[in-house]
């Protein structure tokens, strides 16, 4: 039996992510941003357009998650709603002029929060280290869908 004062893959994969997005929080404080309005900022500047639904799709979070986000987005002036051209019911979600700056300031502090992370890894560990997260990611992802479906 495991004793229960050895930690979980579950909970070194938690840790590991909370500690990720708070220092990406404070590195992102300065700009004026948080860590998790940065894929939001960066589906908006890869393409056109895109509907709440879209976002939240994109992203994998819940709608009523990405909704609070957008409402806090479109407040801090990062992000503009216009009526959606092909349906009523939707805002049409763009990046308002100047967010492309912060985007950038954004990705490099993020960036050299990465390489601290991996500090003192080889290349080859963090290659396997993404291809095990990502593993893991497809096998809950995958199971998701069977539950969704079943």
């Amino acid at each position: 039996m495991t004793p229960i004062t050895t930690p979980s893959l579950a909970q070194l994969i938690n840790r590991a992510a909370r500690a990720f997005a708070r220092d990406a929080d404070s590195a992102l404080k300065p700009l004026g941003l948080r860590y998790a309005q940065v894929p939001v900022l960066a589906l908006l500047h890869e393409g056109p357009e895109l509907t709440q639904k879209e976002l939240a799709d994109a992203a994998g979070i819940e709608q009523p998650s990405m909704a609070q986000l957008l409402t806090r987005m479109d407040r801090d002036g990062l992000i503009r709603r216009t009526p959606h051209p092909r349906d009523a019911r939707s805002q049409a979600i763009s990046l308002t002029p100047g967010t492309d700056a912060q985007l950038t300031a954004a990705t490099e502090s993020l960036s050299a929060l990465n390489d601290r992370a991996v500090t003192g890894f080889t290349a080859a560990e963090i290659d396997t280290l993404k291809q095990l997260l990502t593993r893991i990611g497809d096998n809950l992802d995958r199971r998701k869908d069977i539950d969704s479906t079943g």
